[in-house]
């Protein structure tokens, strides 16, 4: 079986071609992606952000993708239980096996208000995600994978975001508006960002929908406590903080802010957004994050 190694900023091409072809695989590597007819297997050697720049491309491609984690981020990774390179290198043994999991998972996509689509895998969010996001694009690597988001988390709380949101969700006689004040607006597909921090706990990469958190604006002292609450994964207990699973909404902001998703910049609102149902084919070795049927979108 013949595989194309995608390698990210974190990757160095002779320690990933080594781990692979110890695991029996025929690699190819390179900085850049087209889709080779003979390809088995496309290898993602890096994180959420690598995944994001090729994703229109893997998803055009078809061919089953393996997530290698080295890159700052990893959420697609983990959430597909893949904490390490060497869960990856298990992954590929499997496939040459023909025993690996091969699985459907959901994209998101964002279009923005010239109509420019944009897909995602894990998370987009206006607010406190996408300004901490911003302070750790701005970052070294390896500083980033070093608890470099909770560092930019720190730097948007004390710039307190706040902004006039309003959303719509739903279509014909059940649309449903959200106009209020709010500081964090997050669509998740897995349930971490910036590293492992758990947005959205239950969320689903094959659910068709997306797990919606929105944080009302708070006082600094108060985000910083909701943030404690973040990293214990108690956050959607607090009154500020709502929950809702959509597969489709509307996003608009007074004054306009700036989107973010799987830590990079997108556009500014408005937006709008949609679940692509199974759009891309991934190797996992975490059957609990897949159901056995598609849930229908309704607000909850």
């Amino acid at each position: 079986m013949r595989a194309q190694a995608i390698l990210g900023p974190g990757a160095a091409d002779s320690d990933v071609l080594r781990r692979l072809r110890s695991a029996g695989l025929s690699v190819d590597s390179s900085r850049d992606f087209r889709c080779e007819p003979d390809i088995d297997l496309v290898i993602m050697a890096g994180g959420d952000g690598t995944i994001h720049r090729f994703l229109p491309e893997l998803m055009l491609c078809g061919k089953p993708t393996l997530m290698m984690p080295c890159g700052s981020g990893n959420d697609l990774a983990r959430a597909l239980g893949i904490r390490s390179i060497a869960d990856a290198v298990s992954l590929a043994r499997d496939f040459l096996r023909d025993s690996a999991r091969v699985k459907q998972i959901d994209i998101g996509s964002i279009v923005d208000s010239l109509g420019k689509e944009t897909p995602f895998c894990c998370t987009a969010g206006v607010g406190l995600d996408a300004v901490a996001a911003q302070f750790a694009s701005r970052m070294p690597q390896w500083l980033r994978a070093h608890g470099g988001y909770l560092i930019a988390a720190l730097n948007g709380i004390l710039l307190s975001p706040k902004m006039e949101l309003t959303a719509i969700f739903g279509a014909g006689e059940t649309v449903t508006p959200i106009k209020r004040s709010v500081c964090l607006f997050t669509l998740a597909n897995t349930p971490s960002f910036g590293g492992g921090l758990p947005i959205a706990p239950g969320a689903r990469l094959d659910d068709g929908e997306f797990d919606c958190v929105l944080a009302d604006t708070m006082s600094r002292a108060r985000l910083a406590r909701a943030s404690l609450s973040l990293l214990k994964g108690t956050h959607l207990d607090l009154p500020e903080v709502h929950f809702i699973r959509v597969a489709s909404i509307s996003l608009e902001t007074d004054p306009p802010a700036k989107v973010y998703a799987d830590g990079e910049f997108v556009c500014e609102t408005p937006i709008r957004v949609r679940m692509l149902p199974g759009a891309l084919r991934v190797l996992s070795g975490a059957p609990e994050q897949f159901r056995d049927s598609r849930t229908v979108a309704s607000p909850r």
